[in-house]
Formats: C-alpha cells, sequence, structure tokens
C-alpha cells in the first residue's frame, strides 16, 4: 500500500514539475512577446470584442502574467452596444483573463474572466417603464450571438465589477441615487449561472443588501428555475416606498430587516419564504405598527397557498400574540374555484385598515364601507365541492366584540360576541355580548345600546325546511329588559317564513325606547310620531305576541296576529307640537296590527283632568289620531290649554295678554291626521262659572263670568256669556269674523255701562280725574288672522255717546252732563310690541291718531296728532303730541295750568310737542284775541310759541325749567293787547315770584287796550326775591316812559308777594301823546311829565287796583284847552263822574272853550288799597283857578270829592252858584287857597259836590260848610294839621 502511494505522489510530482516547466516556458514566451503587444492592437480590439459580445475600444492596453494566467488591461476602456454603438461601460481600465489550459492545449485565446474597476453606470427608469443604460434602452444593448472566431471564444466565464457607482434615475428624479457596488461577480458555466454581491445603499434607503441568484442551466429556457435571495438590511421604507409610482402604497416611516428567498420559473413565482421585521411604520392610514414573522407562498396550476407562522404585529388596534395564519384555493382542470380553506389562530378585524393603500379602489371603498372591528379567534373556515350543486362547508370560531359599519340599507353592529359551530345540516350559535350597538339608519333614528344581550341560536335543516329557534334571548339596557322566545319556519322553495315569537318586556324610559321605534319610509309620519311624541314614562309590564306568516302582515284577512299590550305610567306625551303634552298617570295601552287604543286612563292636559278618555288610531297605514275627553279644571288651566294650542292661534294669539280664573269644564274632541297634523279638527265646549278675565294692560278684568264658549277649528261661538266689567252688567258674544273683514278670525261684541270712577280707579286712563258721571258703552274685540299674509293687529272698537257724563277739560274738548258727544275709537295692539296704537273722533270736534305707551301703571301718550275741525293730516313722524287745525275757542292759561297740576305725575303739557291751530277767539296773557293763529314747538330746552293776528305779530320762548337760568323771550313786531279778558278767573292763581324764570320783553309796537306805548323794553332779572327790573323804557315820537319794577316775596302780605312800579313820563306833544294813551286830546301843550310810585299786594293781574297803593304827580306847562265853552257852568261838567277819567288824564276840553289858555296844570295823587286822594289838583289860568278835593274809588267805581272854581269879576265865567261867606268856611278857604297859593277872597268861588258812581254820577251845588264837614275832605285836614 505505501509503495503505491509512493508511486501515485511520484506522478503527481512528475506531472506538476512538468507543468511548473511548461508554465515557465509559457511565461518565458509571454514576456517576450509582450513588448511587441501594442502592434497587434487592432487585431486584440476584434478579438475581444468577439470574445465578450460588445464592441470594445480603449486608448492603451498592457498585458501581464497573473495569478490566473495572462491577463490583457486595457487603458481607457470603453463598451460599445455593436448595434447601436450605445457606450454601456466607460472605466479607467478593463481586465481581460484568458484561459491557460485552453491557450496552452487548444492554442485559442479564450477569455474566463472580465474585470471592471471603478467606473459609474447609470441606470435609468423611462417614463413608459422601461430601463435604459447610460441613456439607451437595455433591449438596444443585448448583443446578438456571434460565434466564436478562430483562435478564441467564450467558455466558462467570470464577470467582476469592482468598485462600481450605480446611479439610478427615476421620472420626476433631480438628483440619482447612487448605489455602491464594492463587488459583484458574475460566473457563467455549461452547467449553471450564478450572480453574487453586495450593494451598499443610500442612506436614505438602507443600510446594505446582498444578493445572491443562481440558475441551472438544463432542459430548454423556459423550464429553468431561478433561486434567488436577498438579504436587505436597516431598510428605509419611506423612500424605498418612493421609488414605485403609485402615491397610495408610499409609506410615511419604518425600518427594518428582510430576508427574502424565492423560486421563479418561466417567468412565475413558484414559491416564496420571507423572513421580515419592521418596526415604527407609519402610512397613510396608520402609524407606529411593527410587523414580524415568517411567511410562505406556493403555487401551482391547481391553486395557491398562503401560510404565515410565528406572525406577530404591534398596531394601533392593540398587539397581536404569535399567531398562525393559513388561505388555500383550489381550481379544477377547467380554472373554477372548487375549494376554500381558511384557518386562523387570531385576526383582529380592524387592522385590515392596514391594506387600505394596496387595495384597488373598489376593494378600498368596501372595506372602507364595512370598517370591520373585533377580534376572531380559533378560525376553522372548510368549503369544498363548490362546483356542485350542494357544496359542503364546516366552520367554527369564537368571535370577541366584532362589528361592521351601518351603510345605505345595510345595519351595522358593533361588540357582538360569541361562538358559532356549523355546518350545512345544522348550526348553532352562542351570543354573550356586553355593550352591544346596532346601527341601522333605514329603522334607528340612532344608534341602539344593549348591556347585555345573551341566549342560543340553534338552527337545522330536515327534509324540506329549515328550522331556526331559541326558547331565551335576553336583551338588557338602560331602559329595556326583555325575554324573547322564537321560532321561525320556512320551507325549501318558499320565500314565507312562519314566526311564533312571544316576548315579556318592562320600559323604565319610555321617551327613551320610544326613539326607537323602526322608522318605516312608507309610514315615515307614523314612525316619527311615536318616536318624538313619547317625551317621559314607564311601562313596568308588557308583552308582545307576533304569530303568522311573515308575508301575510299586517294579517287584515285574520292570517295571524300582532298585539302589544302594556301599562304606561307617569309619562309625557305630546300628539302633536301644536298641542299641549298630555301628562298620563296612567293607561293602559294596546296595540294590535294596524291599530292603536286606550280606553281605560287617567290624564292631565295643562291641569285639565280627564278619566277614561277615548285615544285611538284606527289604522297606521292611514293614521288619524282620534280623542273624545271631558275634563274638570279651571279657567286658567283652560287659559293654559289654549296658549299651547291652535286654538291661540285661532284668536289672534291674543290669548296670551288674558288672565283667568274660576272654574270650568270642558268636553274636547279632536280629529287630527298624523301626516298631516296642520289639518285637524276639533271641537271645545268651555262651560264657565263664576269666572274672571283681565286683558295685559288693562286693570280692570271681567268678573262673575257665566256661559258657555264653543271653538271649532273655523269658527267661535258664544251661548248666554256675560259678566261684570267695571263695576257694571256687560254681556259678550263670540263669532266668527264677517267675511267683510278677511283680515279677522274672531269676534268679541260686548255691550255696558262705565262710570268715571271705573274708568279712573281701574284703567287708569288720562284725565279719567276730570271726568264725572257715567256713560253707556259698545265694544268690539277683533283677534287678528295669523295665517293671511299681513293679518291685521289686535283691534279694540268703542262707541259711546258720553251722555251722561262729565268732561271737566277746557274748551273745546270739555262737556257738560246731558250733552251727547259721539265719540268712536279703535285701539290697535300690535303683535309683539309694547305699545298701542288707537284713533278715532269725538263728533265734529277733532279726530286723533296717537300711540300710547305704558309708564308707571298708566297709560301715556308717545306719539300722535289731533285734527281739530275739518282736515286731514298725517301723523308726524317725532314723538309727543300734535295738535293741528282750526277751533272757535281756546283759553291758553287754563289748558297749561291743567298742564302743570300736580295731580298726576304725566301733566298734558308733557304730551304736547307742537301746536298749529287757527283759533278764531284765544284767551291768551289775560287777553281776548280774535282770529289769531297760534304755533308752538318744543326744542331741547325751550317751547316756542308763535301767534299771529291783527293784534299780535310776536314770538316767545320758555323754558321748561325756570330754574334753567334761560329768560322767557318776548319778540314782538305788533303787541297790541285789546284789554281785560271778559272770561279772566275770577280767583287767579297764587305765584310765588321765585319760581318765575329771567323775562326778556322787546316788541316795536305795543298797546294796552286803546293806549299805545310804541317800542318797549324791558329785562326782568331774577333775584333771591323774584324779579327786578332796572330799566323799563317806552318809545313813541312824543312822550317817553323811563322806569323800573319789581314783584318781590312778600310774606307779609296776604297774596305772599308784592308788585312796585316806579317810572317817569314826559311829552313834547300833550295832545298826540293823549291821542296815543288813549285819551281824546284836549291838551295843547309842549311840556308834560308825570311821576308814578305805586305798589300792590301779588303780581300783575286784573285785581291788582283792589290792593293798589303809591303816589302820582302830575304837572302841564303852559297851554290851552280846546273848545271850551264860555262859562262857569261849564265847571259842572269837569266835575261830573261820567268825566272823571278825563280829569284824570288831564282831559278838560268840556268845561272851557276853544282856545282857553292856562299857565299850568299840577296835582299830586295818593292810592290807598284802590282809591285815589287828592288835596291840590289845580288848573291855573288868567281866566279861573279850578280845585279838586277828595276821593275816587277805582275798584269801588264812585266819587266823593269837592270841586271850587275861583274866577275874577271882571272874567267872562258865569257864577254857577250862590257865593260863600263866613267863618264857617275857614278850613275849606285854606284848603283852597293853597292849591291855588293865593287867598280866595280875590275871586268869587262856586262849590260843587260829586257823589255817585262812575257810570251814575250825582253831581250838586254845594257850600262851603257842607264841603268842610263832608269826606272829600279826608285826608286834607290831616295834612293841614300837620
Amino acid at each position: 500500500m505505501n509503495r503505491f502511494l509512493q508511486r501515485v505522489f511520484k506522478f503527481f510530482a512528475y506531472t506538476a514539475g512538468g507543468i511548473i516547466i511548461l508554465l515557465a516556458i509559457a511565461v518565458g514566451l509571454f514576456r517576450l512577446f509582450l513588448p511587441r503587444l501594442p502592434e497587434y492592437q487592432e487585431e486584440i480590439k476584434g478579438w475581444a470584442s468577439t470574445a465578450i459580445g460588445l464592441h470594445v475600444e480603449f486608448s492603451g492596453m498592457d498585458a501581464r502574467w497573473g495569478l490566473s494566467g495572462p491577463e490583457v488591461e486595457f487603458f481607457d476602456a470603453e463598451l460599445v452596444a455593436p448595434d447601436t454603438m450605445a457606450r454601456i461601460v466607460a472605466a479607467d481600465t478593463v481586465s481581460v483573463g484568458i484561459a491557460l489550459g485552453n491557450l496552452l492545449f487548444d492554442r485559442k485565446a479564450v477569455v474566463d474572466r472580465v474585470v471592471v474597476r471603478e467606473t459609474d453606470i447609470e441606470v435609468r427608469q423611462l417614463p413608459n417603464g422601461e430601463w435604459a443604460i447610460q441613456g439607451s434602452p437595455i433591449s438596444e444593448l443585448i448583443p446578438a450571438r456571434s460565434a466564436p472566431t478562430e483562435g478564441g471564444g467564450l467558455g466558462p466565464i467570470e464577470v467582476r465589477l469592482e468598485d462600481i457607482g450605480l446611479n439610478l434615475l427615476q421620472p420626476g428624479d433631480e438628483r440619482p441615487k447612487i448605489f455602491q457596488i464594492p463587488l459583484l461577480t458574475i460566473n457563467r458555466d455549461d452547467a449553471r449561472m450564478a450572480i453574487d454581491g453586495d450593494v451598499e445603499l443610500p442612506e436614505d434607503l438602507g443600510d446594505s443588501l446582498r444578493v445572491s441568484a443562481i440558475q441551472l442551466l438544463e432542459g430548454a429556457p423556459e423550464d429553468r428555475i431561478w433561486d434567488i435571495r436577498a438579504e436587505a438590511e436597516g431598510v428605509r421604507l419611506k423612500n424605498v416606498s418612493l421609488m414605485q409610482p403609485y402615491e397610495e402604497a408610499w409609506f410615511e416611516s419604518g425600518r427594518g430587516d428582510l430576508n427574502v428567498s424565492m423560486r421563479i420559473a418561466d417567468k412565475r413565482l413558484q414559491s416564496a419564504t420571507a423572513e421580515l421585521a419592521f418596526r415604527n411604520i407609519s402610512i397613510a392610514t396608520v402609524s407606529e405598527l411593527a410587523l414580524s414573522g415568517r411567511f410562505e407562498f406556493f403555487g401551482d396550476e391547481r391553486g395557491w397557498l398562503i401560510a404565515a407562522s410565528d406572525f406577530k404585529a404591534v398596531t394601533p388596534a392593540g398587539e397581536w400574540p404569535l399567531s398562525t395564519l393559513r388561505f388555500e384555493m383550489g381550481t379544477n382542470d377547467e380554472g373554477e374555484l372548487v375549494m376554500v380553506d381558511v384557518e386562523a389562530s387570531y385576526l383582529n378585524l380592524a387592522d385590515a385598515a392596514i391594506a387600505l393603500p394596496w387595495l384597488k379602489p373598489e376593494h378600498r371603498a368596501m372595506l372602507g364601507d364595512f370598517d370591520p372591528s373585533g377580534v376572531i379567534r380559533d378560525l376553522e373556515v372548510s368549503v369544498s365541492e363548490l362546483d356542485s350543486e350542494t357544496p359542503q362547508f364546516t366552520a367554527s370560531g369564537s368571535f370577541d366584540e366584532i362589528g361592521v359599519a351601518a351603510a345605505d340599507t345595510r345595519p351595522g353592529v358593533r361588540g357582538f360576541t360569541g361562538r358559532i359551530r356549523a355546518d350545512r345540516a345544522s348550526g348553532r350559535l352562542e351570543i354573550n355580548s356586553g355593550d352591544l350597538v346596532v346601527t341601522a339608519p333605514l329603522l334607528l333614528a340612532r344608534p341602539l345600546t344593549l348591556d347585555e344581550i345573551s341566549g342560543t341560536v340553534i338552527w337545522r335543516h330536515g327534509t324540506g325546511r329549515t328550522t331556526i329557534l331559541s326558547d331565551g334571548i335576553v336583551l338588557k339596557n338602560e331602559f329595556l329588559d326583555s325575554v324573547t322566545g322564537i321560532e321561525v319556519s320556512l320551507i325549501d322553495g318558499q320565500k314565507r317564513p312562519f314566526i311564533d315569537l312571544e316576548s315579556v318586556f318592562s320600559v323604565s324610559d319610555a321617551a327613551e325606547g320610544a326613539s326607537y321605534v323602526p322608522y318605516m319610509e312608507a309610514r315615515a309620519r307614523m314612525s316619527e310620531w311615536f318616536q318624538t311624541g313619547i317625551r317621559s314614562g314607564r311601562i313596568p309590564r308588557g308583552t308582545v305576541r307576533l304569530y303568522g306568516p311573515l308575508d301575510a302582515w299586517p294579517f287584515d284577512n285574520g292570517e295571524g296576529q300582532f298585539l302589544v299590550e302594556g301599562q304606561v305610567e307617569d309619562a309625557v306625551i305630546v300628539y302633536d307640537p301644536d298641542w299641549p303634552a298630555v301628562e298620563v298617570v296612567e293607561a293602559e295601552l294596546i296595540i294590535e296590527n294596524q291599530s292603536l287604543r286606550s280606553r281605560r286612563n287617567h290624564a292631565i292636559t295643562a291641569g285639565n283632568v280627564a278619566r277614561n278618555s277615548t285615544i285611538e288610531i284606527a289604522d297606521f297605514r292611514n293614521p288619524f289620531l282620534v280623542i273624545n275627553a271631558s275634563a274638570d279644571g279651571t279657567l286658567e288651566s283652560f287659559h293654559q290649554l289654549t296658549l299651547e294650542s291652535p286654538i291661540n292661534e285661532l284668536l289672534g294669539r291674543q290669548l296670551e295678554k288674558l288672565t283667568m280664573s274660576g272654574d270650568a269644564r270642558v268636553d274636547f274632541d279632536l280629529n287630527m291626521p298624523i301626516r298631516d297634523a296642520k289639518n285637524f279638527e276639533f271641537l271645545t265646549n268651555l262651560q264657565v262659572a263664576g269666572g274672571s278675565l283681565q286683558m295685559e294692560g288693562f286693570n280692570a278684568p271681567i268678573t262673575d263670568l257665566e256661559g258657555a264658549i264653543l271653538i271649532e277649528r273655523e269658527t267661535i261661538g258664544s251661548e248666554a256669556l256675560a259678566g261684570t266689567f267695571l263695576g257694571n252688567p256687560v254681556s259678550v258674544e263670540l263669532s266668527p269674523a264677517p267675511e267683510s273683514m278677511p283680515q279677522f278670525r274672531v269676534v268679541a261684541d260686548a255691550a255696558g255701562r262705565a262710570t268715571a270712577e271705573a274708568l279712573r280707579d281701574e284703567l287708569g286712563l288720562p284725565l279719567s280725574s276730570r271726568v264725572r258721571g257715567a256713560t253707556d258703552f259698545s265694544a268690539r274685540l277683533l283677534f287678528p288672522d295669523n295665517q293671511v299674509e299681513e293679518p291685521s293687529p289686535f283691534t279694540i272698537e268703542l262707541a259711546s255717546d258720553l251722555r251722561d257724563m262729565e268732561i271737566a277739560v277746557p274748551r273745546p274738548l270739555g262737556k257738560t252732563a246731558g250733552q251727547r258727544v259721539d265719540v268712536a275709537a279703535s285701539i290697535y295692539m300690535p303683535k309683539g310690541s309694547d305699545r298701542v296704537e288707537t284713533s278715532g273722533s269725538a263728533g265734529d270736534i277733532f279726530t286723533w291718531q296717537v300711540v300710547m305707551t305704558k309708564q308707571e301703571g298708566a297709560w301715556d301718550i308717545d306719539r300722535g296728532i289731533a285734527i281739530f275741525g275739518d282736515g286731514d293730516q298725517e301723523a308726524p313722524d317725532t314723538r309727543g303730541l300734535h295738535l293741528v287745525g282750526s277751533t272757535d275757542y281756546i283759553h291758553v292759561r287754563r289748558w297749561f295750568e291743567m298742564g302743570r297740576s300736580t295731580d298726576k305725575k304725566l301733566g298734558m303739557v308733557n304730551w304736547i310737542r307742537s301746536v298749529d291751530l287757527e283759533v278764531a277767539n284765544l284767551h291768551l296773557l289775560g287777553q281776548h284775541l280774535i282770529d289769531h293763529r297760534i304755533r308752538v314747538d318744543r326744542s331741547a330746552r325751550d317751547w316756542h310759541i308763535d301767534v299771529e293776528g291783527d293784534d299780535i305779530v310776536a314770538t316767545t320762548s320758555i323754558p321748561y325749567d325756570f330754574n334753567s337760568g334761560r329768560p322767557v323771550v318776548v319778540e314782538a313786531e305788533r303787541l297790541v293787547l285789546p284789554g281785560n279778558d271778559s272770561e279772566s278767573d275770577s280767583e287767579p292763581t297764587r305765584i310765588d315770584p321765585r319760581v318765575l324764570p329771567p323775562i326778556s320783553i322787546v316788541s316795536k309796537e305795543t298797546a294796552f287796550g286803546p293806549r299805545y306805548f310804541g317800542a318797549v323794553e324791558a329785562n326782568f332779572l331774577r333775584t333771591a326775591d323774584g324779579l327786578e327790573s332796572e330799566t323799563i323804557i317806552a318809545k313813541d315820537p312824543t312822550f317817553e316812559i323811563v322806569g323800573n319794577a319789581a314783584w318781590i316775596l312778600d310774606e307779609s302780605d296776604p297774596a305772599g308777594s308784592r308788585s312796585q312800579v316806579t317810572a317817569s313820563l314826559t311829552s313834547t306833544n300833550v295832545k298826540a301823546t293823549m291821542r296815543r294813551l288813549g285819551y281824546e286830546p284836549g291838551i295843547e301843550s309842549d311840556d308834560a311829565s308825570m311821576l308814578l310810585n305805586v305798589s300792590w299786594s301779588g303780581g300783575p293781574s286784573d285785581s291788582m287796583l283792589e290792593t293798589l297803593d303809591g303816589d302820582v304827580k302830575v304837572r302841564i306847562g303852559e297851554g290851552e284847552l280846546e273848545e271850551v265853552d264860555p262859562g262857569a257852568g261849564r265847571v259842572f261838567g269837569l266835575l261830573s263822574v261820567a268825566a272823571l277819567p278825563r280829569r284824570l288824564a288831564l282831559d278838560f276840553r268840556d268845561v272851557f272853550g276853544k282856545g282857553f289858555a292856562f299857565d299850568k296844570i299840577q296835582g299830586n295823587f295818593t292810592l290807598v288799597d284802590g282809591n285815589t286822594y287828592t288835596c291840590d289838583l289845580s288848573l291855573e289860568s288868567p281866566a279861573a283857578d279850578i280845585g279838586i278835593v277828595g276821593r275816587a274809588g277805582l275798584v269801588t267805581r264812585d266819587y266823593e270829592q269837592t270841586a271850587v272854581i275861583s274866577a275874577s269879576f271882571g272874567n267872562a265865567l258865569p257864577v254857577a252858584g250862590a257865593l260863600v261867606a263866613g267863618p264857617q268856611v275857614a278850613a275849606a278857604l285854606l284848603i283852597f287857597s293853597q292849591i291855588f297859593k293865593k287867598p280866595l277872597q280875590q275871586a268869587t268861588q262856586v262849590y260843587y259836590a260829586i257823589g255817585g258812581t262812575f257810570d251814575e254820577p250825582i253831581i250838586e251845588s254845594t257850600t262851603p260848610e257842607i264841603f268842610a264837614l263832608s269826606g272829600a275832605m279826608t285826608g286834607c285836614n290831616d295834612e293841614d294839621d300837620s
């Protein structure tokens, strides 16, 4: 044996030595040949191109002997496709190894190795999906196989790519993805082809990739098999997914490792195995996923199988345990599906959403539509013989809270838990669910939650029949508790299931239960009525019985029965939103087939109690709700019923303004089509006893109301309806509005009598304190029809002649009892408004349109217009009362005094906004003005009054607040006051001057009666005690008056105040002055003066003369008396009472003849309590001296005076009486001598006693003795003694 081994060793040693010698010889020859290699460059290009199948270009070459044998190295080499001349590879060096054995033994240069180093290759995906290398499609780069030439060819070969940069570009890429290939080898021989390589991935794609593939080159090419294996580490799913065009399948994140093995034959995958582990996966629909496990696939022409083992996932729905999955499908020779086999140890259906991005749009929509959830465990489903008429199946598994979403007509369920076992012959479903939610949009208004559903359902298929039954299905939730037994039979070939169901239930919340009444589109209104009509209540016990063929529902011909019976308690039912809710104390409710009824019940509606009413819906298919009820209650409860029902609408929603009390009984019949509830019919008979009714805004109620009120849908009526209003009987009749009043629905006519006291105390009407007596009235209440497009407001029409009523207000509105004034008024109460509108007329006196609001319990005028006399005018938009038109009479002060009265919080003046009246008889400022127009308006702070007529053209501003410091301003073009008003009040109002404002008067032409004063200016200032004026000026062409005045507080005076005037008058033309001051001119003089200093109790008034006190001094310079007749007898006329006013005004023309000259006229007067006293009135002239002493009563209008005329005997004065002499006349002579300033015995004296009244004076001749003893001497003797 040893020798044998030694010989074998020697053989291999000699052989090896020979080979080494041959190699040495070959190397030596190769080195000898190497220097001449460039001479054969073109031949070598051709040889290399033929050897590798690509055209080879290079700039230089070299040869060497490597470890594997001879090698040829090309510099700046390019490999070009021979057909398109497209450059495939450009490298700095390309080495080609020559097989040494072929070279030595076959003398052929055969390439067995190609090495490409350090180059970049661009691989681009074209828009059409094809790939291009270096810009040329691969199909153009595949070279046509050429036969090896003599001396060269292809045999086993190894291609090595070293340090290659692969630049990958896809459509839309701006920059290539660079893959570094350290080494990729491709080995091919006659038996197989093997590829093995490493790839350094771009950082955003992963870490590394190792690929290996082997194909055995046996048999036909289409039968050859590729075994491929790939190992990837650190794969980044986001950027890897971006390399494929389907955006839906792009990952947002994820990283992991992948190991894949697969076998491909004839371009078809036969099998594959993958092991993967990825984490932090996010796609469009879910995030934070983790997947790991082993997956296998096997497929052939008879079917395929997919399986997973050691599968584990972490998803938003939860963490999967280690699971196994298997899905297999099989087909027959014709490709028809004949078998399906599914096994799964664990399935979380919610995780199906992870697959959404990879599904087709229609499948994606279907999965999203179903939205499955829940877990299935231990699932085994096997279906076979699918190509036969009777496929076989078996199924088992358990499910935990599985569910699908509802959509369209398909119901949905969530939280279904149980277990199933089934085959073709029978099955069993065990249900044990909690928190089950059923959604059925077409049946249930909202999802139904069941806290518990449990029971067992079994089915079996026998000869020609399938039976499904359960003897105890329990349903429980927060409002329902039921136990149901059911059996359903279905004969093969028929679609007519027969059902037998019995159920016992209780409902703790009827409203909640009613909301789940199944919705039936054909009976939508009926379903809604059940769902929304029951607001609360409970059913302690109820039963359901359903028996019969379901296709015969609703068993009109007696084929079966559907019966629900229940005792309803403590329920609230709204049978229509327009009607008040019914509070059901208890009721027996029966639903049978298509009808509902209740005849044993106890209910309350808006406080009205009804028992054993008839409630019925005869047929749900055409549902009419019929209610026949009688209720005992109160008017208040019936009022509440009407407020919450269409009856309120029938009466124009005016019932909201009513308050009622008292006992009542109502019979109520209602017939309401549920599908069209607005077209209901009802009849209400209300019996009232001792009732009371009051309307909002009116304090006075109707009491002791008795009678009946009948209300139907379109009509209303009453029977013997009467009561008490304002303390008097009133009758009321209700009726539908006539056709002539389409905007109204109901009319209430009332007739009665009202007293002034009731109007004042109960209604609080304006000025009612000035109304006395009583009047008959009729009233019509018009209730609007709110169904018309523009309904009228609630309206009250009143009519009365006021015959027995006195209205104590100034003319023209006042009236006496017995005087008839026909008043017609309409009161409008707009809906939703806090005010009322009224219009009407009072005889032919005036008409009005007024808007009133209620303040502090009393009605007040907000705005309006009163038109006096004839005419028509629109009401202004401004607030307040506007008075316009024309009237015969107005006494302004009486109206203002009434308006400023304090017996009401709101006076008359507060209402008035403006006045524009033509007044035939205007009583203003103590004057009676004829045919004047008065206009009054209000500004922010003042009344503005314009008076225009023959007498007055003036504008006056009067402040609202006399304490504001703003003055009363009178500016007049003409201020002619005709004199005292004959209708002035006998008792003037006492006024405190301290409350009056300052007064400013400027008048261009001023007169008091017949006395004209010219232009007058006066300014009265307000002081602590009242009003004072430092200067009052009256200017006329012939005279001027200058003075001052005051009206001040004087607590010692009975009137509480006192007025005083101090003034002086100077005249340059006495005759013209007398004419302007209203006296007949009788004196011509150019020099006259008067000093006046008077006072009186109170303020300016017609009664001021009664308390007038003071002094007056008169002086007239040289002048003439006109038209004086000769003779002393004319002195009698001088002293006549009728002439006295002229005497005081220095009018002596009826005494002396024309041209009687005088030197002066002068005198002093003392005024005491309305009496004037003079002791020294004298006229001095060359012809005679005249003296007057005594008293004249300005208030009593009487005289007690004595006059003496002293004339010289040589003069032409006749003697009218006896001569007087003697000591008894010493006192009288002394007085007159003081008057004349000379002794009287130098003249002849004639004495006259003057008495009587101004209208009937008594003038008698007297003697000095009588004169000395008469009252005419009063004060004069005292003065003398002093």
